[in-house]
């Protein structure tokens, strides 16, 4: 009883006396971005957690709140160094003693947060690799104890008896409640659409929409209001309702199932109304639900669809719509009544987003090209001389050129992905072969594309997805290319050839490079040759997907 008490004592002026004021200062600073104390503030905070004095939940309980506040510190004050830092304090947790199944999820939770953030700012594909293993591990932990059955009402009365007397490792965090367990399950949702947006594994989308699903299901079967943790239902369910939307509005583009955008639409519908209208979130789910409704109306030819989204856009971001949204009205509703009337306003609101250069001048780049293109085309098809026009109409070889040169410099922009400029340069070849067939700059856009195409479908991404990647592009594309540089002033029948080989060969080159001789290896160092062969065999094995099952239970390579 006295060392209890003892315990509680020190607790008490450990969170008290010292660390709650410090902690409250910390996250002040944080919101008010002030970059001159926080340097300070997150110097005291490392030297509390580093105290021996401290009960090691003590310090695991610091080391919990220390690792957002230097996220959030590698952020404002542009040191990665703060990153690295909490990386190393979540991976030094996971391995430094046997965690308890709560610990463990949070530890897990918050290390792979860590990681996405780390990734998005250095782009390393490890980093989102394991934050989605550390994701999938808290994720099955969480449907678990969701499947356990609960304990007795007597037994529950009991560990509470017991956790308001005994300060241990779980005595310390926060009750892992279905609030918490849905937050994970929406994390790892979220981790998996991140993996799919830079790098195009159609299964990440698949396990995405999946885990969103689960989380769907979990925020169904309790309330938000008196779940410890969980904050307001509104604004819960409206987000959970908003990210999978927002998945089957990505899957309807990949695969053209009409169910998914139905579905996306009335999930959407049912966030808008759960969400408070001045909700943090509000912005996003205005852009998710102006996609939906916009890409719905386009594919069931409906008109009431696109005036749902422009009262959604001024009621949810009337001060900032962003361009997007914006765009996507415009273009959209002209598509579906074959005119031009608003892509002049469009091409406006993509011509400033482009001059900005931020992080999505790339995507309004290629919007800027599309919509320039269907702007020419019907101003070819409909729009006679004398007829009046609701824009006005420039000349439609200007707006062809002014296309093309969009669709080249999105082609050339070697920071974007490389699937996004392998479908700039498919139709920068496509619009410049078409126009000026015999033209240098034609052999250039044609060339540009076929290079593309192995870096676009690398050797990282499963055999699946290389092939839809593939598939997405024009099928003469390579071909095209061939021809382009024979019909040229000058002709170049070795490139040509060397083109056409290369177009034909993506996946079977990689392929031969896999399958090289290993015999001198063999010779110089028969255990490295033998070891390359057991991770070429485990690496050809996890690119099918039919072999992917069980490999997890096979022993890791030494």
């Amino acid at each position: 009883m006295t060392t209890t008490l003892r315990s509680s004592l020190r607790y008490q002026v450990l969170f008290l006396a010292r660390w709650r004021p410090l902690l409250a200062r910390t996250f002040r600073a944080i919101e008010r971005e002030d970059t001159e104390a926080l340097p300070g503030l997150i110097g005291q905070v490392d030297a509390i957690r580093a105290q021996e004095a401290h009960p090691r939940w003590a310090r695991d309980m610091i080391r919990r709140a220390e690792l957002p506040i230097l996220i959030a510190g590698s952020e404002l004050l542009n040191d990665p160094q703060h990153l690295d830092r909490a990386i190393d304090l979540g991976r030094a947790a996971l391995t430094a003693h046997p965690l308890p199944l709560q610990a463990e999820i949070w530890d897990r939770s918050q290390l792979a947060d860590c990681l996405i953030h780390r990734f998005e700012k250095r782009g390393d594909k490890k980093d989102v690799d394991q934050a989605i293993v550390l994701y999938r591990r808290a994720a099955d932990l969480c449907r678990a104890a969701i499947a356990a059955p609960r304990p007795p009402w007597r037994e529950s009365i009991r560990r509470l008896w017991r956790a308001a007397w005994t300060l241990d490792e779980e005595a310390v965090l926060p009750p892992l409640t279905r609030a918490h367990m849905f937050a994970v399950l929406l994390g790892f949702g979220d981790v998996l659409h991140t993996r799919f947006e830079f790098l195009r594994i159609f299964d990440d989308l698949q396990r995405a929409v999946a885990a969103s699903e689960d989380a769907e299901a979990l925020s169904r079967t309790f309330a938000w209001a008196y779940s410890n943790g969980g904050g307001s239902y509104g604004h819960e369910r409206g987000a959970t309702l908003s990210q999978l939307a927002a998945l089957l509005v990505l899957r309807y583009d990949l695969l053209n199932d009409p169910e998914d955008i139905v579905r996306a639409v009335w999930l959407l519908k049912d966030a808008d109304r759960l969400m408070p209208r001045r909700d943090v979130g509000s912005r996003s789910l205005a852009r998710h639900r102006v996609n939906a409704l916009t890409a719905q109306g386009l594919a069931l030819r409906r008109l009431e669809d696109f005036t749902k989204a422009d009262a959604v856009l001024r009621r949810r971001a009337p001060d900032d719509p962003g361009w997007l949204p914006q765009v996507q009205i415009l273009t959209r509703r002209a598509a579906l009544a074959d005119s031009t009337d608003g892509l002049c306003e469009a091409v406006d609101i993509l011509e400033a987003a482009v001059a900005e250069d931020g992080s999505t001048s790339h995507e309004a780049l290629m919007w800027l090209a599309a919509t320039l293109r269907h702007w020419a085309t019907e101003s070819e098809a409909h729009s006679p001389p004398g007829d009046a026009v609701a824009d006005p109409l420039p000349d439609t070889a200007t707006l062809w050129r002014r296309s093309s040169d969009a669709w080249r410099r999105a082609a050339l922009r070697e920071t974007a992905p490389a699937w996004r400029r392998l479908v700039a340069a498919s139709w920068w070849s496509l619009q410049i072969t078409a126009a000026h067939p015999a033209s240098a700059e034609a052999a250039q856009a044609g060339s540009v594309a076929v290079r593309l195409l192995p870096l676009a479908a690398w050797r990282g991404l499963d055999r699946l997805s290389q092939e839809k990647l593939l598939h997405s592009t024009d099928f003469d594309l390579a071909t095209g290319a061939a021809a382009a540089q024979l019909a040229m002033a000058e002709p170049d029948p070795a490139h040509a050839l060397e083109l056409l080989e290369l177009g034909r060969g993506v996946l079977w080159s990689q392929k031969l490079d896999v399958h090289t001789d290993l015999k001198l290896l063999q010779e110089v160092c028969p255990e490295l040759a033998e070891r390359l062969t057991r991770v070429r065999v485990l690496l050809e094995e996890a690119r099918d997907p039919s072999a992917r099952t069980g490999r997890a239970r096979r022993t890791p390579l030494s």
